[in-house]
């Protein structure tokens, strides 16, 4: 019998995230826009309560949510990483996290937000390795190799179908093709989320345990807060995701 070859998935590209892919109980995956920054914060309340970030609001509502994000797509990394080296130049690291950040949403066919996926640059990474000595430019860079999944949610009524996997892979994706080494989060322990994490890919670390970040040489050990717990997932050499 003659073995099927796995079907090859298309690259990411800007238009793609922003038009959006089609996705369980006929929504639409796609980069949060203006306008959806009041149902992305009604869903993230349902993330453990956590709120909407006012400078991630102002993001979505200008429109300039992932703007890195998107130049990496639609020139290259080299091009996403220039804005990056030239506020590590100016010494004002700050400037370049807005533009990383990912919120991405799922449409329903009645134009209401079902679900959301917000993910960061972890701006402890950067301050850490900073202080431990790191130079700038290379505390910079470490820090945007990493992705945190800071909040991930779905509507009561639209549970069940696949939202919450559907999203998460479509942010992890996205951020390995364009040259990210590890994605991660945190959940509460306790919540029965780590067969659901695993489920999904991603490797639950033990209740107390960090991520050591030493395999991209950078000093720095990523910890949680108290009662939760670390999932992760690292990116395959030459593998995507």
């Amino acid at each position: 019998m003659t073995r099927k070859k796995p079907a090859r998935v298309p690259p990411v590209t800007a238009d793609r995230l922003l038009r959006g892919w089609s996705g369980p109980g006929g929504t639409r995956i796609r980069l949060a826009a203006p306008g959806d920054s009041p149902g992305v914060a009604e869903l993230l309340l349902l993330a453990d309560g956590m709120g909407l970030d006012p400078a991630v609001e102002q993001g979505i509502n200008a429109g300039t949510v992932a703007s890195t994000l998107l130049t990496g797509l639609r020139q290259g990394t080299s091009e996403m990483l220039r804005p990056i080296a030239e506020a590590a130049a100016a010494g004002r690291p700050d400037e370049a996290m807005p533009g990383l950040v990912m919120v991405l949403v799922a449409e329903g066919s009645d134009g209401r937000l079902q679900g959301v996926l917000q993910a960061v640059p972890p701006g402890n990474v950067l301050s850490e390795a900073h202080a431990a000595g790191v130079p700038l430019p290379l505390a910079l860079v470490a820090a945007t190799k990493t992705a945190k999944i800071q909040g991930l949610a779905v509507a009561e009524h639209a549970r069940g179908q696949g939202l919450g996997e559907t999203l998460l892979r479509r942010a992890v994706r996205t951020y390995f093709q364009l040259g990210w080494l590890l994605a991660y989060g945190q959940f509460s322990a306790g919540s029965g989320l780590e067969d659901y994490y695993t489920r999904q890919g991603f490797t639950v670390l033990p209740a107390g345990e960090g991520i050591d970040l030493d395999r991209i040489s950078v000093p720095v050990v990523i910890r949680h807060e108290p009662g939760e717990r670390l999932f992760t997932r690292w990116r395959p050499a030459g593998v995507p995701a």
